[in-house]
């Protein structure tokens, strides 16, 4: 499937998502992308952060499910959001392997940069990426997200300190397209 683009659709995380996001956040090829899940997920932690994130109102967190055959491929979202200096931080998790490099983590970025700035009336997105995640920078650069620093050896992973880098979208810079 690599290669080609991937249908999808967003929804609200549901119960049923726990499954699939206990598989993908527990992967170790997904896990080492990642910059918040370094120690392994059991389902009531995973079910703790769905419920935590479900009902927060500063929150807007969407399932990313293939259109044909429904199956959960990751989640997205924009989280600290804040109406009074219009800005949150973004997130996002391409869990299944399958899914990667068809599209999904453009599709999925430009729907909440989209909420973002249409919906939210939000004026910056902001999010940090650990500095070995090649694939997850390229994309961020594409969709206009623009490097505003490093926080030095922010991670630690399998015996090593690993950067986060900071990265920002205004509005202005937003360039919707796909």
């Amino acid at each position: 499937m690599t290669g080609s683009k991937l249908q999808i659709a967003f929804r609200k995380p549901e119960p049923k998502d726990l499954d699939a996001f206990y598989e993908q956040k527990n992967d170790p090829r997904v896990k080492c992308l990642l910059g918040g899940f370094s120690r392994p997920q059991s389902r009531r932690d995973l079910d703790e952060w769905l419920e935590f994130h479900r009902s927060r109102p500063d929150e807007v967190l969407w399932t990313i499910v293939s259109i044909i055959d429904q199956r959960c491929l990751g989640h997205v979202g924009l989280y600290k959001i804040d109406p009074i200096s219009r800005s949150s931080d973004f997130g996002i998790m391409i869990g299944d392997p399958a899914a990667w490099g068809c599209g999904v983590g453009t599709q999925a970025t430009l729907h909440a940069l989209r909420h973002a700035f249409n919906h939210e009336n939000l004026n910056r997105v902001s999010l940090t990426v650990l500095a070995t995640n090649d694939r997850a920078i390229r994309l961020y650069r594409k969709v206009g997200f623009i490097e505003e620093g490093c926080l030095r050896e922010a991670q630690f992973r399998d015996g090593k300190y690993i950067d986060l880098i900071a990265m920002g979208l205004l509005k202005h810079e937003f360039v919707d397209g796909d």
